[in-house]
């Protein structure tokens, strides 16, 4: 890619940190104010200090996986010259202590410990910062809610800024299925259960069984808390976005689950603050995948450098918000590089930006203006979904049966082809009339770009639980036949449809296996005409030049410093026409080590999720973990099996654990619980 002139990217006007520094590899005992201690793993730089440190805080094991996953950045940021710590929550790794949710707030008190024991250290310049992906996303915000005097800045990587409407558990009010049970919650059960690292010395058998005898699943938190009630808000910084004074530099992405958290933090902090929105889905910028990746580790030093040691980067002279805008592939699927290209924003929202609307039309159309009146109805079922998959969009496909099965299921509206260029950038939003015969149902509105071939790509999607139509805090079901008003937010998002692509929005009862079927059978109506005022509102934004793009330039930071390689994913849908069932397969893996170490760790995951269309409320989704860490002396392994289920009243969950050293059997616990549903 030849530079850009007009780039701001090519000419990095002031120095900043070089990777100039051999590391050492320590390993060391946190304390807190109650005198447990926390297990840490540091690179640090050998030369003339001190230096600044930055913390990446989470239950991820820095002794074996968390280093595999993550550890080239945190190498990378050693070598210029920060002392990067991967810090183990309570109750896990080396830590000690035990664990039963979450983010509580222990951990965060813990995390305001760690930051200022961090900076009283002989070898450090008194200045702390934290940075991290997803679980650290989420501890960087948190702890600096609590507003420890070293804590400098952060870094947050896709974390949420809202517990209850933006996390894996609810969405929209409806509860969160294969991401939660299956994609998490289970594998938390599993990594918290194996040994801590064994250079820890005469701790490590009582650490190890402290945790086994007092951990638990922290699902049996989240199903006891349908609604949006006090126990989501102690770790959750909305709507007290002044507790966070230190700068933030947010990073999030068009394809992840947190895309709405970063965009929303973006508008309400502050403090000094910098965004950059990819357009990848759960992943590293550096790695990123869809592409296209990007050189993103030199500006996390620049930040660093600016801000914790004090050097003139000139960071903060440049465009505080940069975003990819993205446009059709032309095929179905997910390709590899995203089309596309990236934007600077210097204002946000951006200059001259406005709403437009499409109204829903007779013969199930979108216009620019109010025609006719009428309602138009659809049947739920609980098996929409896969046919245009929200779920893990990065690697989950639907073939031609799901496709048609959801075209033919759900109820969709189109423009006329258009006749000049829209590009969008924020939360579309949908107003609806709507009634349905079951009291309690789910709306699923997605957004597509029709191309002239007839191949489409999904853009982005909502979620709503009909009965929060007015509040998370207090449901109220649906009156049966009942016209209510609705206001749909999709996810924020950015698009460039072109001259003679259509609009095409289409709603559905369900998004398996996205979101946990709604209980009963529903006939669902939608009404449009002039007193109705139905429609898409978009988020539309001046056009941009591609020109005028940012560019990043070649990927530094090494890669094969700590590596893992994934086992092909599979998925496969079953459907049982007899008794009109749905059933979704799905497994994935992994295998890495540390050679420096001797530490080998294999991760393998099952999933089945099986939803009836005649009988939504009965589903049922189970879930196995087997992780095992391997050194030539021994073998550890955790092998979980969970379970959720629902019928028309109640949710029944169960979990069971097997830890095992060289296949002889440690320690075996069965959870099991049930809980009312509360109009979900």
């Amino acid at each position: 890619m030849k530079d850009n002139p007009n780039s701001w990217m090519n000419h990095l006007p002031k120095p900043h940190s070089k990777p100039i520094y051999d590391l050492k590899v320590k390993n060391w005992q946190i304390p807190m104010r109650d005198g447990i201690r926390l297990f840490a793993k540091a690179w640090y730089p050998e030369g003339e200090g001190p230096f600044p440190a930055v913390i990446n805080y989470d239950p991820y094991r820095s002794s074996d996986f968390r280093t595999i996953w993550r550890g080239n950045f945190f190498h990378y940021l050693a070598r210029h010259g920060y002392v990067f710590i991967h810090l183990g929550v309570r109750g896990t790794d080396g830590s000690e202590g035990t664990v039963t949710d979450e983010y509580p707030l222990q951990e965060q008190e813990d995390g305001y410990d760690a930051v200022e024991w961090v900076s009283a250290q002989p070898w450090c310049n008194g200045n702390v910062g934290m940075m991290g992906t997803s679980y650290a996303a989420f501890t960087a915000t948190q702890v600096a809610m609590h507003r420890p005097p070293h804590l400098k800045t952060i870094i947050p990587l896709y974390g949420t800024d809202d517990r209850y409407t933006d996390d894996v558990h609810y969405v929209g009010g409806a509860l969160s299925a294969i991401d939660d049970l299956a994609g998490w919650a289970t594998m938390m059960v599993s990594m918290n259960a194996l040994p801590p690292p064994e250079y820890i010395g005469e701790s490590f058998e009582k650490i190890w069984d402290e945790h086994l005898a007092g951990n638990s699943p922290y699902q049996l938190n989240w199903l006891e808390y349908q609604h949006d009630e006090p126990y989501w808000r102690p770790a959750s910084l909305r709507p007290n976005y002044d507790l966070i004074e230190c700068p933030v530099f947010i990073i999030g992405a068009w394809l992840d689950m947190y895309r709405n958290c970063a965009i929303r933090m973006f508008e309400n902090l502050k403090a000094p603050k910098k965004l950059l929105m990819g357009p990848w889905g759960h992943v590293f910028p550096d790695w990123g995948y869809p592409g296209p990746a990007i050189n993103f580790m030199p500006q996390a030093v620049r930040w660093f450098d600016h801000w914790l040691k004090r050097i003139d980067t000139g960071i903060l002279e440049e465009p505080n918000f940069i975003a990819y805008m993205r446009e059709t592939s032309g095929r179905e699927s997910i390709p590899q590089i995203s089309s596309g290209y990236w934007r600077n924003i210097p204002t946000w929202p951006i200059k001259d930006s406005r709403k437009e609307n499409f109204y829903l039309c007779s013969k199930k159309t979108l216009k620019k203006e109010f025609e006719g009146s009428g309602c138009d109805n659809y049947t739920y079922f609980a098996s929409v979904g896969m046919g245009y998959p929200s779920w893990n969009k990065t690697i989950a496909f639907g073939g031609d049966y799901a496709r048609d099965f959801d075209d033919t299921k759900s109820l969709a509206y189109i423009t006329d082809p258009l006749t000049e260029r829209i590009e969008i950038m924020g939360r579309p939003q949908v107003r609806l009339t709507f009634s349905a015969t079951a009291p309690v149902v789910n709306i699923v509105t997605k957004l597509f770009d029709l191309a002239p071939d007839g191949s489409s790509d999904l853009i982005t999607w909502g979620v709503l639980n009909v009965t929060h139509r007015e509040s998370h805090t207090e449901p109220k079901p649906l009156t049966p036949g009942k016209q209510v008003k609705l206001d749909i937010e999709l996810d924020t998002t950015s698009w460039i449809f072109k001259p003679g692509h259509c609009l095409k929005l289409v709603f559905a009862g369900s998004d398996f296996p996205n979101i946990w079927p709604s209980p009963s059978p529903a006939e669902n109506t939608i009404w449009w005409g002039e007193e109705h005022e139905s429609c898409l509102i978009l988020p539309v934004v001046p056009e941009s030049d591609p020109k005028a793009a940012p560019i990043f330039g070649d990927i530094e930071m090494p890669m094969d410093r700590y590596t893992s390689k994934p086992k092909p994913t599979k998925s496969r849908l079953i459907y049982n026409q007899l008794e009109d069932l749905t059933t979704l397969e799905f497994s994935k893996g992994e295998v890495g080590g540390i050679p420096e170490d001797g530490v080998e760790v294999v991760f393998n995951e099952d999933s089945v999720f099986m939803v009836s269309n005649k009988n939504p409320a009965k589903a049922e989704l189970k879930s196995k973990k087997d992780m095992q860490v391997i050194k030539e002396n021994s073998k550890a392994r955790a092998l979980t099996k969970a379970k959720l289920e629902s019928n028309d009243k109640d949710f029944l969950i169960s979990y069971d654990l097997f830890v095992s050293v060289d296949d002889v059997e440690k320690f075996k616990q069965q959870w099991s619980r049930s809980y009312r549903r509360k109009l979900v």
